[in-house]
């Protein structure tokens, strides 16, 4: 056998055994992810639904309903009043006799600052009429220190927003001043409040157009996968 032959031979024989060690190291990585994923991923499902839990509790306190809203929920679409064509959410808030006394629901900002603001608004039914019980963003791209100011910890403008009646949300009402509103905007940052005001407003207009609809429709966000025991 020549030399070229056994130099053939060895570099077969050597891409083979990397192509082997590349196999067992791709298995073991891929098995370890799973693991991983096996292992934490009701943990990580019980954070996911202990965070939303604080964020509708800071709207409507626990007290004030008697179900499990992050199981008592929606998937709902309206690209043009909620901001965004991917399904947003609307999670339903119920006394202990079933009768609904609250929903929060997802929406998004499209034209904020610098990139869409994603929020919960939350309202709260009652004899006397229904109200807008509070906002709070969940995602921004904001420029800190001026559009930022839409965060509770960074400002107190978003508590400017509570306990609203849903039949005042509306223009010329709901929007900065400087477009003929009755709310402030921030200095150096007119952009952004005004693109979230807006965002409320049609967000409003859809819990107003769909409220039935919202409390009659059968529970389905919550995927097989993630059903709580």
């Amino acid at each position: 056998m020549t030399d070229d032959n056994n130099q053939d031979m060895t570099l077969s024989q050597s891409t083979v055994r990397n192509g082997i060690v590349l196999a067992i190291f791709a298995l073991v990585s891929v098995s370890a992810t799973a693991l991983t994923w096996i292992l934490t991923k009701d943990r990580i499902q019980s954070e996911k639904e202990q965070a939303l839990l604080r964020a509708i509790d800071d709207l409507i306190p626990r007290d004030q309903f008697a179900n499990d809203p992050y199981v008592d929920c929606v998937l709902i679409q309206d690209s043009q009043l909620l901001g965004t064509t991917e399904n947003q959410k609307a999670w339903r808030l119920r006394n202990s006799d079933g009768e609904p006394v609250g929903v929060i629901i997802s929406s998004v900002a499209p034209n904020g600052y610098t990139g869409p603001i994603e929020f919960i608004a939350g309202y709260k039914m009652s004899q006397s009429g229904d109200n807008l019980a509070g906002v709070r963003v969940t995602a921004h791209q904001e420029t800190p220190g001026l559009g930022d100011k839409i965060e509770t910890r960074k400002s107190d403008w978003i508590y400017t927003l509570n306990n609203h009646p849903v039949n005042d949300i509306k223009l010329p009402k709901w929007q900065v001043k400087k477009d003929g509103g009755e709310f402030d905007a921030f200095t150096g940052a007119t952009i952004t409040p005004r693109a979230l005001l807006q965002a409320i407003t049609n967000t409003t207009t859809y819990y107003k157009a769909n409220k039935d609809i919202l409390f009659n429709t059968p529970s389905n966000c919550v995927q097989p996968e993630e059903d709580l025991e």
